[in-house]
Formats: structure tokens, C-alpha cells, sequence
């Protein structure tokens, strides 16, 4: 069962909510790279020269950087990053433009983005979004390492996507074999509702259930945390591999709460 969740969490500590300082977040990130649940640390392009001097002699350092200053100021950044011993670079995210038509955006950017690293789109839920996933699907067939990204969550309620949402995505990307990561919101294995905020949070084990199921919108809704435990259980060697393909990583600032969800779960 513990293969299901290799490399499954992405470390996010930068971001909000919790914007940790580097001081505070790489230290964190050491302690738990022995465990194999957790991936890659995540750092905006805005900060990666000062993750360099943070960085330890003994440090390597499994990165991805998140475009926040856009494609062009990628290539100096990848540079940086190429030069630094220190420093594997296991992918780019990047968001596309707001203001900009989501699939002629989606063609451009990754016509510009270097070939020999995975990179992932984060697609708006906006008119367009078919498409993009189209276009992604289409750069994999000629051979880039491209696959899509969807925000399900944030600082308000309207970040995050409806459960039918979720599953037109899943069930999109599934069919056109595009993986894909999720940011934000996905603290906890099962879907809830923050008592603090109000906000309905999707679990990343509903997420992973639906991406076995071909976006089945059933998964998505389930809050009792037995029952998706028993139907993650449940899920036979092809629907494991089948969705891990598929839904291959969340960020999440949080490192510690799946870990510890998954082992109250009785699934580590």
C-alpha cells in the first residue's frame, strides 16, 4: 500500500497559507525527504537565488520551480539552477496568463519551455480549459514532457472547484492520458469542511479514488473517512498504477497532516 503514495506530496511550505521562511522550511523539508511519501520542495523563480544560500554543502536538493515571474524569466533562473551541485531540478509549474486566450496561451508557453524537463500547466476554470488539455495531450504525442495542474483550493471559497469540476478535469485528463498535479487546499486525505474558514476541502485520497474511477464523481463526495479508506483498500494493481499515472503529485504546505491522516487510516 505505501507504493501508492511514493513521492505522492509535494512540500509547498513557501506558499500560502503558511509562507514559511526558507530558514524555516528547508530544515523541515530535510527531516522528512527520508520518508517516501514526501517529493520535491517547491520554490517561485523569485526566490531562487536566495534558496542557494540556504542551501547546505551536503544538500541535494530534489527542486521544482514555480514560474511566478513568468516564461521569460525562466531561462536565467534555469541557468542558475543548472549551475548549482546542489540542486536537482525535477520540473517547472506555471500558471497561464489570466488575461490571455487559455489555449493559445497553453501552445505558446509550451513551445518555450525546455524539453528535457517535466513541466505542468496549471489550467484556469475558465472557458478554454478542454482545449488546453487538448494541446497538452497533443505536445505529448511529439514527445514533451508536459502535463496539467489544477488549483483546488485557496484563500476563498470561490477557489475552490466544484466536485463535478474536479471530475470533468480527472476525467479529461484521463482519457487523453495527461497527468496531472493539484496545488492548494489538499491538506487532508478525505474530503471536509474547515471549521475555521467554512471552506469545503477535497481530500487527496477522494482525488485519487476518482483518477482509478475515470473522474467519478462519487468518490469525490465522500466524507466518511472508513469508507474511502476500505475503497482505496480496495482498489485493485491496475487501478493503483492507473491513477498514480495519472494524479502524480500534490503540493501541499502542510507535510506533516497526510502522513499522519494516511497512518490514522490504517494505510502506511
Amino acid at each position: 500500500m505505501g507504493q501508492l503514495f511514493a513521492g505522492f506530496v509535494d512540500d509547498a511550505a513557501l506558499f500560502p497559507p503558511a509562507r514559511e521562511s526558507l530558514e524555516t522550511a528547508l530544515p523541515a523539508y530535510r527531516a522528512a525527504v527520508g520518508d517516501a511519501m514526501i517529493g520535491r520542495f517547491l520554490c517561485p523563480a523569485s526566490r531562487v537565488a536566495e534558496l542557494r544560500t540556504q542551501l547546505q554543502a551536503e544538500d541535494l536538493l530534489d527542486l521544482v520551480v514555480i514560474a511566478d515571474t513568468g516564461v521569460d524569466g525562466l531561462p536565467k533562473v534555469l541557468e542558475d539552477v543548472a549551475s548549482e551541485p546542489r540542486v536537482r531540478l525535477r520540473g517547472i509549474e506555471i500558471a497561464l496568463p489570466e488575461d490571455a486566450d487559455q489555449a493559445r496561451a497553453a501552445t505558446v508557453t509550451i513551445a518555450s519551455l525546455p524539453t528535457e524537463v517535466p513541466a505542468f500547466l496549471e489550467v484556469r476554470r475558465a472557458a478554454g480549459w478542454h482545449m488546453v488539455i487538448d494541446g497538452i495531450a497533443a505536445a505529448r504525442e511529439a514527445g514533451a514532457q508536459v502535463g496539467a495542474k489544477l488549483r483546488t483550493g485557496g484563500l476563498s471559497a470561490d477557489a475552490f472547484p466544484s466536485p463535478e469540476e474536479v471530475s470533468d478535469f480527472v476525467a479529461v485528463c484521463g482519457e487523453r492520458h495527461v497527468p496531472f498535479k493539484c496545488t492548494a487546499g489538499l491538506h487532508h486525505a478525505v474530503r471536509h469542511t474547515d471549521q475555521e474558514t467554512g471552506f469545503v476541502h477535497h481530500g487527496f485520497l477522494n482525488i485519487l479514488l476518482a483518477s482509478a474511477h475515470g473522474g467519478a464523481v462519487e468518490d469525490l463526495v465522500m466524507i466518511d473517512p472508513v469508507a474511502v479508506a476500505d475503497r482505496v483498500r480496495a482498489l485493485t494493481e491496475d487501478e493503483r498504477q492507473i491513477a498514480r499515472r495519472l494524479f502524480t503529485a500534490f503540493g501541499s504546505c502542510d507535510i506533516d497532516s497526510p502522513r499522519s491522516d494516511l497512518a490514522t487510516l490504517g494505510l502506511l
